[in-house]
C-alpha cells in the first residue's frame, strides 16, 4: 500500500500545483480545494480496498499502460486520460487490462496518478 501511495498525487501537489489550473478552481465555480482533496482521498481509499484483494495471491506481470483518451493540456502540466494497465496474471499468456487509475499527470518529466479506480481485469481490447 505504501508503494502504491508513492505513485499518487500528494495533497501538496494537488492543492498547490494542480488545483489552481483546473476549471473547478475558478472563483465562479465556488468549489473548495479541501473538499476536492477529501473527495479524492475517500474515493481512492475505497478503490484500493477493493483492488488489493483482487490481486492477493496472484503474480501479475506488467506489460504496459495505455492512455487512450485525448491529453488535456494545462499551463504547467498535461493530463493523460482513459488509462488502462495491461498485464498477465500468474502463468497465463492471455493479456488482460484493468482501469486501476484513469488520469495521469505529466509534469517536469514525472508521472503521478490522480487516484486509484477499482476496475476489474478483463480481456485486453486491442486498439
Amino acid at each position: 500500500m505504501a508503494t502504491l501511495e508513492t505513485f499518487r498525487l500528494t495533497a501538496y501537489e494537488h492543492n498547490e500545483v494542480v488545483w489552481p489550473e483546473l476549471p473547478a478552481a475558478a472563483p465562479e465555480a465556488n468549489f473548495p480545494v479541501d473538499l476536492a482533496w477529501s473527495n479524492i482521498q475517500v474515493r481512492d481509499q475505497s478503490a484500493l480496498a477493493r483492488i488489493v484483494p483482487t490481486y492477493v495471491g496472484h503474480d501479475p506481470t506488467l506489460h504496459g499502460t495505455e492512455c487512450r483518451g485525448s491529453p488535456q493540456h494545462f499551463e504547467s502540466f498535461v493530463v493523460l486520460t482513459d488509462c488502462w494497465v495491461l498485464f498477465t496474471l500468474d502463468d497465463a499468456t492471455s493479456l488482460v487490462e484493468a482501469r486501476l487509475f484513469r488520469d495521469v499527470l505529466l509534469r517536469g518529466g514525472g508521472h503521478k496518478i490522480f487516484r486509484y479506480y477499482d476496475g476489474e481485469p478483463r480481456s485486453h481490447r486491442s486498439r
